[in-house]
């Protein structure tokens, strides 16, 4: 059993190095206190084991040193400042040595500090704090004191120290569980070292990972070559990493630069301006900086390294010429190896960098050989820049505006590794995972953005902006729907990658767009249908001049439509302006609605993503399908069979367009419920958990039973009117008329469309997750041959 006096005496040291910082900030003799602080830790040894003794989280800390942790950083940050000021004639020796030791127990107390979620300060200002610091003198020698190596040391660890002695220090910047100091020798390159905070080096595992830095973690290949992308380490120790200097900035400094630059600043009230990206799926973040990380990452681990430690903060960026897509970067990957701040070694101990960590590396597992992705999937989320969600799962937005890069994120950060590439298992030809990601990654964007924006040029920077201007927003409420053109897009894009026959990586993208011009269709020539036929029954001849002219062989009557008006029952005849009206009404309204029922709710939608033997449910699969399928064209026939054929018909074909709905509804929310309770039962990560709702998805199952008490309102009015009961005919049609357009229309199918998308396609992508683990383990039933019968000689 190990001796606990020596911990014991550490904290009794600390509690009084800090009582005496108190003592400072009652305005006490500086001379005496100091005096003091020295006579408790004269020596360098004595201040490296009262360091290590710091404990690690901040009620420890309390409990402990008898003072919160800020509390003790504020107290040190006003001593020190002041005390170069306090007095003019200077200072003696010894009070300049415990002041340069005091300064690296403050940084050290600042870097213990959580971060924050972005890349800023940790609430201090640290070119003003730190960096002045670290360029006194005596705080420098404080820190090569403190970290220089042990006398037994390998000769080239001690031989690159007196490098670090005689260069010119300068603070860098905080980590985790270290700091970074850069330094400029004279007849070198420059250096940077990684001081490991003394609390932190006094692990065993995160010493000895330390220590073995160079010899694991050094730019050399198996065979002694250079490997692009990583630093070349001079030496370490248990407690520091010299290495290179990489030139540039953290990745998650780079995207703050880029979000700034891309800022639309607020001119006016009303004057026109571009729309903000702000809230919207940054597909051109993900594009700058997403493909030139996964090309490095391919090249990092074609050399047979792996990082287990990626985030946007041990990722260093340096712009370069910009090539054809607007920009590019140089990338250089630091820090390398697990992170023990935040696995088993030191549970409970995280900051804002911890999202980026493996479910398994937090666990502290033996393999680790896929934590890599899910590094990179937490950065293209981070690259989104519309949020983070802490469960492991991918923030809304995404799927609302981006399902498809969702998809791709999705296959990357499932808590468990063996879910991971799924959808997207690389090739059998291609065992560089990296490569293939990235030529994925590309395709993927490249639909994306070529669905929002149809000039090449512009696309590598198109964004999905869902928060409008206004001008925009009145565009959207016209119904010619943009989405046929975007499907056209897709699919030419999808035909150029070359992989429509592949429905995994096409997404169905020929059987979307065949549909959605269906829909378009049907829109048309009902809008068509409705309007001409209201123009006949006022008096306007609509053939005109020219084609009456060429019916005129045919010997067909004027205003006449051959074959067309044959169609219409003996009782319907055209001019009765208010007796046809009810039907030109209520057509256009539904044409209205059905279009954009269809191409703002289903028309990115199929259930085929889960067709799959290995998966039940074919029966509800099918049902469904069909079911949104049927309903590009639903309102078109009622429409047309109204207008053309039988105009009184229009109460019982309001019925029955409102009928399918009711149906479509139904069938696509039991659906998405199903798929979304299984993925649930398998623990599929990717999902919310039961307790939290998913956007959407709730509001479009009470469409089912708002839309089926509406249905049978209809049925029972439709009845009176056709029986005549009910004569108020004008008043009921032009009712049906505002809810098609005032709620369906407008904030059904429109104002709320992205979110009902969001939580559709939210559980239609688990489903397809679902079908592709069911197929990995799928073994089907052999078929039974019949044995060929014996022939018998009946002789």
């Amino acid at each position: 059993m190990s001796d606990p006096r020596p911990d014991r005496v550490r904290e009794e040291v600390l509690r009084h190095v800090l009582r005496h910082v108190t003592r400072l900030e009652l305005r006490d003799s500086d001379t005496d206190v100091l005096r003091e602080i020295h006579a408790l830790c004269g020596t360098a040894e004595r201040w490296r084991q009262a360091m290590a003794g710091i404990p690690l989280d901040k009620l420890s800390f309390q409990l402990e040193a008898g003072v919160e942790r800020t509390e003790a950083i504020a107290a040190l940050t006003r001593w020190c400042r002041g005390f170069k000021t306090s007095r003019a004639a200077g200072h003696q020796r010894r009070e300049s040595e415990v002041f340069g030791y005091l300064s690296v127990l403050l940084i050290t107390l600042i870097t213990m500090e959580p971060a924050h979620a972005d890349p800023g300060p940790r609430g201090h200002d640290c070119a003003n704090l730190c960096s002045v610091l670290v360029r006194d003198a005596s705080v420098r020698r404080a820190l090569v004191d403190l970290y220089a190596p042990a006398r037994t040391s390998a000769p080239h660890v001690t031989a690159e120290w007196a490098a670090v002695r005689g260069a010119e220090l300068t603070f860098h910047r905080h980590g985790s569980t270290s700091f970074l100091l850069r330094g400029r020798p004279d007849r070198r390159a420059e250096f940077a070292l990684k001081c490991v905070l003394f609390p932190y080096a006094d692990i065993p595992v995160i010493a000895a990972k330390t220590h073995s830095y160079e010899a694991e973690h050094n730019a050399l290949d198996a065979d002694g070559r250079l490997v692009g992308h990583m630093v070349q380490v001079w030496a370490s120790t248990d407690n520091w990493i010299l290495m290179d200097f990489a030139e540039g900035r953290t990745l998650a400094e780079e995207l703050e630069r880029l979000k700034e630059e891309s800022a639309v600043p607020v001119v006016g009230r009303f004057r026109r301006r571009p729309p903000s990206p702000a809230g919207n799926v940054r597909l051109d973040l993900i594009r700058t900086i997403g493909l030139p990380l996964l090309s490095a990452l391919a090249e990092l681990h074609r050399s047979g390294k792996r990082h287990e430690d990626l985030s946007p903060t041990n990722v260093i960026v340096r712009r370069r010429e910009p090539d054809r897509d607007g920009r590019s970067y140089d990338l250089t990957f630091v820090d390398f190896g697990r992170n023990y701040l935040y696995s088993g070694a030191l549970a409970g101990q995280g900051n804002a960098q911890s999202v980026y960590v493996a479910p398994e590396v937090r666990s502290n597992s033996d393999d680790v050989t896929k934590a890599d992705l899910y590094s990179l999937g937490r950065i293209l989320i981070t690259l989104g820049d519309v949020g983070e969600n802490r469960d492991d799962t991918i923030p809304d937005r995404f799927y609302g505006q981006a399902p498809l890069i969702a998809r791709v994120v999705e296959d990357l950060i499932d808590v468990r590794p063996d879910r991971r590439l799924l959808v997207f298992p690389v090739p059998i030809a291609d065992v560089d995972v990296y490569h293939y990601l990235r030529q994925v990654v590309e395709q993927e964007l490249d639909v994306t953005q070529a669905a929002l924006v149809d000039d090449p040029d512009l696309r590598p920077r198109a964004i999905p902006y869902d928060r409008h201007t206004v001008t925009e927003t009145l565009r959207t409420l016209f119904p010619a729907s943009r989405e046929p053109k975007r499907r056209r897009r897709v699919y030419r894009m999808r035909k150029q990658q070359g992989v429509l026959s592949d429905p995994r990586r096409s997404m169905h993208a020929r059987w979307l767009l065949f549909f959605s011009v269906v829909s378009s269709l049907s829109y048309f020539v009902s809008t068509t249908v409705c309007v001409l036929w209201f123009l006949r029954d006022i008096g306007i001849d609509v053939l005109g001049p020219p084609v009456q002219l060429l019916l005129r062989p045919l010997d067909v009557r004027p205003n006449v439509i051959p074959l067309i008006d044959d169609l219409r029952v003996p009782d319907y005849r055209l001019g009765r302006v208010w007796e046809n009206l009810p039907a030109r009404i209520i057509g256009l309204s539904f044409a209205l609605a059905s279009v954009r029922y269809y191409q703002n709710i289903l028309g990115g939608l199929t259930t085929l993503v889960a067709r799959s033997p290995a998966l039940p449910g074919a029966s509800l699969r099918v049902a469904t399908e069909f079911a949104i399928r049927i309903m590009a064209p639903w309102g078109s026939w009622l429409i047309l069979w109204v207008n053309l054929v039988d105009v009184h018909a229009w109460p019982i074909g309001t019925a029955i367009g409102y009928t399918g709905v009711v149906g479509s509804n139904v069938l696509c929310a039991v659906f998405a419920s199903r798929h979304l309770a299984r993925a649930r039962e398998s623990r599929l990560s990717t999902v919310p958990p039961e307790h939290q709702k998913i956007i959407g998805l709730d509001a479009f199952r009470q469409w089912g039973p708002t839309v089926t008490l509406y249905s049978t309102t209809v049925w029972i009015f439709a009845y009176l009117i056709v029986n005549g009961t009910l004569k108020d005919t004008y008043v009921y049609a032009l009712s049906v008329a505002l809810v098609n357009v005032g709620l369906f229309y407008v904030l059904k199918t429109g104002i709320n469309a992205l979110d009902v998308r969001t939580g559709l396609n939210r559980c239609f992508l688990a489903a397809e997750r679902l079908r592709y683990e069911a197929e990995a383990t799928y073994h089907p039933k052999p078929v039974r041959i019949p044995a060929p019968p014996v022939l018998v000689n009946p002789d």
